[in-house]
């Protein structure tokens, strides 16, 4: 990723025009990430001259982006243009019926009666039914829900545990913070997942000014004579040991 990517993206949440044209979360990533790799800056540059530079160039991304969604704003009003609805006919067919008189009979028979009455008992069981599969299908949806909330919960405290893992008291005061929040989508909630990642740099750069060991690094490992042990790994027994030699 590019080191100026961050910024930039930051930038372009800021910018209203670039806000009015209505791009997605992915979609400002992407266009953060050209506008990043478009910049030429030195190793040496001032954070003026990256602020200068990145304005620049969203400046100059901004004019084009709009161009483009003036393009499409008229290619899909052509589209409706060339494509008129037919309801009218429609609704004029059936006016059409409406004038017509009615020349049906309307005396019935006992025999006809009959069978409307059976009909209606018919109908009615028939409602009865759809109603209990209705409401069956209602309680299914409503399991459903609370199963994939469930899981969407658990997938979100699981990115936020691997994105504060071995971060000590940062990552418990940050997990205490997340049990009580709620997000009304996966955009707010990518949101928040940036933020925490902002606050664990900005105490990463305050640690190392006072020389302190970065959060989130993995453990240490020791060292054992001439050779290098890692804290996750078991020791070989004497007998292992003789028994992969004569291997």
């Amino acid at each position: 990723m590019n080191k100026y990517f961050k910024k930039v993206l930051e930038v372009l949440k800021t910018r209203k025009e670039i806000k009015a044209l209505g791009f997605s979360r992915k979609e400002l990533k992407g266009i953060a990430a050209k506008v990043a790799d478009k910049l030429d800056l030195e190793d040496d540059a001032t954070d003026e001259d990256v602020t200068k530079a990145i304005d620049d160039e969203i400046d100059a991304a901004t004019s084009m982006l709009q161009f483009a969604q003036t393009m499409a704003d008229r290619r899909l009003q052509e589209y409706i243009n060339t494509h008129p609805a037919d309801s009218d006919d429609d609704d004029d067919d059936d006016d059409d019926d409406d004038d017509e008189p009615d020349t049906t009979t309307t005396r019935k028979s006992p025999s006809k009666k009959d069978k409307k009455g059976k009909g209606n008992k018919n109908q009615s069981g028939i409602e009865k039914l759809l109603g209990e599969m209705t409401e069956t299908i209602k309680g299914l949806k409503s399991e459903i829900t609370e199963l994939k909330q469930g899981n969407t919960a658990n997938s979100r405290k699981a990115k936020v545990e691997a994105l504060v893992k071995n971060t000590g008291k940062f990552g418990e005061r940050t997990l205490k913070s997340f049990a009580r929040m709620s997000f009304k989508d996966d955009e707010e909630f990518e949101d928040y997942l940036d933020e925490i990642q902002n606050d664990l740099d900005a105490e990463n750069k305050e640690r190392q000014e006072k020389g302190l060991e970065k959060l989130g690094t993995p453990p240490a490992v020791r060292s054992k004579g001439a050779d290098t042990v890692h804290d996750d790994e078991e020791e070989m027994s004497d007998e292992e040991v003789k028994a992969l030699a004569k291997g």
